[in-house]
């Protein structure tokens, strides 16, 4: 009797499922995909505003700036309207050969600069698959004020213009991903530009490392810079470091670093 209780509980016991190698594989790679920040949820719990603040510097400059995204409806990880806020300032300085009309001769000139600028910016944010795009679009003002007087630049004073923002992020892999930032702004601001390109590893979770391009400038010089960069996101705080060499039109080359601290709220 014992012997018949003992099969026929064993014929009642379910067989131990069967594992699909691919299967977990791919359930592996999604659940890697989502820890992303880029990953697109439909949770109204995940943040709907982010803040953030950095500075670089290179020969003979130094900038701090700061900034903040706002999501009027839902957060920030789903598509949908955005608002913008930026402003910055800069330090530098720079000399050239200037006619001087008290000596009736040319003579070298050092020059210090103070730039400023703040931005008002609206937008809209969708996802294609692992692809997302944040466009932007507003008014851009700024501020230069150079000492003494230079008359050989018109970069000075107060601009305003329009400004159009596009970013775009694309996760590769759970592992590898590809951000390009691209700026521009009307001719009554300069037409100031920027485009930045940064490919990362993630090593793990939270961190990534990675080559980054980078071209700024406006009406009258170009900035180009090649480097590697550092990121820790954890989701709610971002830290990301970097550094290389630059190259300024007319200038001999330097060294640069930045530095980023970002908040979500």
């Amino acid at each position: 009797m014992l012997a018949l209780l003992t099969t026929a509980a064993a014929a009642q016991t379910p067989p131990a499922p069967i594992t699909d190698p691919l299967t977990d594989a791919q359930q592996a790679a999604d659940a890697a995909e989502a820890t992303s920040w880029h990953a697109k949820t439909a949770t109204e719990v995940e943040p709907s505003l982010e803040s953030w603040m950095g500075g670089e510097g290179f020969r003979r400059v130094a900038s701090l700036y700061s900034g903040a995204t706002w999501s009027p409806v839902g957060n920030l990880r789903q598509d949908g309207p955005r608002l913008r806020v930026i402003g910055g300032e800069s330090l530098y300085r720079y000399g050239g050969n200037r006619y001087d009309p008290a000596l009736d001769n040319v003579r070298w000139v050092p020059f210090t600069g103070l730039s400023q600028f703040a931005d008002v910016l609206a937008g809209w944010q969708a996802s294609f698959g692992a692809t997302t795009l944040k466009a932007f679009a507003g008014w851009t003002w700024s501020n230069h004020r150079i000492g003494p007087y230079d008359p050989t630049t018109r970069i000075q004073g107060t601009a305003t213009g329009a400004k159009g923002v596009v970013e775009i992020w694309h996760n590769w892999s759970p592992q590898l991903w590809t951000s390009l930032d691209l700026t521009a702004a009307s001719r009554s601001a300069h037409s100031a530009y920027s485009a930045q390109l940064r490919t990362g590893w993630r090593t793990s979770g939270q961190w990534s490392v990675g080559p980054e391009l980078a071209i700024t400038g406006h009406s009258e010089t170009t900035l180009q810079r090649a480097g590697l960069f550092m990121r820790f996101d954890n989701s709610i705080d971002e830290v990301t470091l970097s550094g290389g060499a630059l190259r300024a039109r007319g200038d001999q080359p330097s060294a640069y670093a930045t530095m980023q601290y970002l908040r979500r709220y």
